[in-house]
């Protein structure tokens, strides 16, 4: 890749890793131009717009679709085998799927067993330090289905199955 500092560790790090995986390298210096802003940014209210404007240009080069699969996978990887395996200890510790949820609900995280194959939930606020500190509603909900890959491989790893996760809302979309 040209002679950029784009970082290869790290959220950006992954989240080129991914676009590349799914395009290829002329995408990812389109999408992570001025990747010094990002770099030089002397807050997170800054970076948090440098990568609003990263998602705007992706959407842009590669369409919805592929956004989208681009953001869940980088969301899978935040999520982790860490954090996925200590869910899948509390539905091991569990008696139900109401008694897991409860012990995952934390702070304004609310899950809550709607019938025997849905789950609803959702947060009251952005939990995303690389977005959270956005001084203004991005414009679509491409960045917050890194939160839905989170969520699937976090429910498919205690449930021993695969899920759908629909976004429906976004906190930082307004």
């Amino acid at each position: 890749m040209k002679s950029l500092k784009i970082p290869k560790t790290g959220k950006i790090g992954n989240l080129v890793k991914n676009i590349e995986k799914e395009t290829d390298s002329s995408v990812v210096l389109e999408v992570m131009q001025n990747i010094e802003q990002f770099n030089l940014a002397s807050n997170r209210a800054e970076k948090a717009e440098w990568i609003k404007g990263v998602i705007e240009r992706l959407e842009q080069k590669v369409g919805k679709g592929k956004s989208i699969k681009i953001m869940e996978k980088c969301g899978r990887e935040c999520c982790g085998t860490k954090h996925s395996e200590q869910t899948k200890r509390l539905m091991n510790e569990s008696k139900s799927i109401e008694e897991f949820l409860n012990k995952i609900n934390r702070g304004g995280v609310n899950f809550k067993l709607k019938d025997k194959n849905t789950i609803v939930g959702g947060y009251n606020k952005c939990y995303c330090s690389m977005v959270n500190q956005t001084s203004g509603p991005f414009s679509s909900k491409i960045y917050c289905y890194c939160g839905v890959g989170h969520i699937k491989l976090m429910f498919e790893t205690s449930l021993g199955k695969p899920v759908e996760v629909e976004l429906v809302q976004s906190v930082i979309t307004g």
